[in-house]
């Protein structure tokens, strides 16, 4: 009979001791740590190309139908030149296989800027002759991508002291002169002693000649656009 008011004693003694210590204070929230996710992401410009790169590229789009034309310095240039945010790769090929290079659906699309003929007549590709391949770049590799392969290969726009300019450097020098839209960056070279530059708009590859251009004018048929990543 002793035993049920001992244990109530018990329980009220408990009770009082847990009051008399007063609430029991929330631990804090642990400290802010940063995911990989929320770190912001350090741009960097692309490694500069490595002839084996470039050669591994060529392979990559033209398999064994050309090669990189040694005879030129330099025979490749690298520019985000039609202006979607990946660095794309131009180099200056020979054809080895004719067959291949003129076959009837090429994986690639030739186009002669100079000429300014309509781009549904696709021109054929001579023995011995110099061209320049540009091919996009894609991914997160650009034109290192694997997946890299849409390409525009050039006719007759080859020539000496090729090199690679800015939008805001082709306005800067060429300024007072009527002036296409380029997309992205220009390469600048002197063809056949007629200096000019050679640049993407309205999903081709065109000619300015500064002493010649009237108007930026966009030939008819259809255009291969760029693919978005």
């Amino acid at each position: 009979m002793r035993t049920i008011p001992c244990l109530v004693i018990a329980l009220m003694v408990c009770a009082c001791s847990s009051h008399s210590r007063g609430p029991v204070a929330e631990s804090a929230p642990p400290a802010y740590q940063p995911t990989p996710e929320s770190t912001p992401v350090q741009l960097t410009a692309p490694a500069p190309a490595k002839t084996s790169e470039v050669q591994e590229a060529v392979k990559r789009v033209f398999k064994d139908a050309a090669v990189v034309d040694t005879n030129y310095n330099p025979n490749y240039l690298a520019g985000d030149f039609n202006g979607d945010g990946s660095q794309d790769l131009a180099v200056i090929l020979k054809p080895v296989k004719l067959d291949l290079m003129n076959q009837e659906l090429p994986p690639w699309l030739v186009r002669e800027p100079r000429a300014k003929l309509d781009p549904r007549i696709v021109p054929k590709i001579q023995k011995d002759e110099t061209l320049l391949a540009v091919i996009h770049g894609f991914g997160a590799n650009d034109w290192r991508d694997p997946e890299a392969t849409q390409t525009f290969l050039l006719k007759n726009v080859v020539g000496n002291d090729l090199k690679v300019h800015s939008g805001k450097e082709f306005v800067t020098a060429n300024t007072g002169r009527k002036l296409p839209r380029p997309q992205g960056d220009l390469i600048g070279e002197t063809v056949q002693g007629t200096p000019g530059y050679l640049y993407y708009a309205s999903a081709t590859y065109s000619w300015y000649d500064p002493k010649t251009y009237t108007g930026d004018e966009t030939p008819p048929g259809a255009f291969h656009k760029p693919r978005t990543k």
